[in-house]
């Protein structure tokens, strides 16, 4: 499947608890679009202090870079094709500027990062896939 990832950096003075509402707000808006822009999956990661060595003695296997972005958001699509040719609809253009308009808001956008992928599953559960 084709991804968008974003890596998010807030903006510069919102508490993270502020960030954390206008994202959920702005998650329940990405889903009401769900539809009008065909996304597949809408998934976001909020980063996390590395787990402590247990008293087993099992190690991590690698040290964890510090990760110097607020949390991470992943869109995915069918494929690019689909991704392309739905941003040539009218419906498509007015949800995604509304979109970008609200992430302005809380988003640092010159200090996040967007790039695309696309993810080859190794593995996975049946229950993991989207319907």
């Amino acid at each position: 499947m084709f991804k968008m990832i974003m890596l998010v950096k807030k903006k510069k003075g919102l508490s993270r608890e502020a960030f954390l509402r206008h994202w959920q707000a702005h998650s329940a808006s990405v889903m009401a679009y769900r539809e009008v822009l065909r996304i597949r999956r809408y998934t976001k990661t909020l980063p996390v202090a590395a787990p402590q060595e247990h008293a087993s003695g099992l190690a991590i296997q690698r040290t964890p870079s510090s990760f110097d972005w607020d949390a991470m958001g992943e869109i995915w699509y069918d494929s690019q094709a689909d991704f392309l040719q739905v941003r040539a609809t009218q419906a498509a253009r007015q949800a995604l500027a509304r979109l970008h308009a609200d992430e302005r808001t809380f988003v640092d956008m010159e200090a996040s990062v967007l790039w695309f992928g696309e993810e080859t599953a190794v593995i996975w559960h049946e229950s993991d896939c989207p319907r």
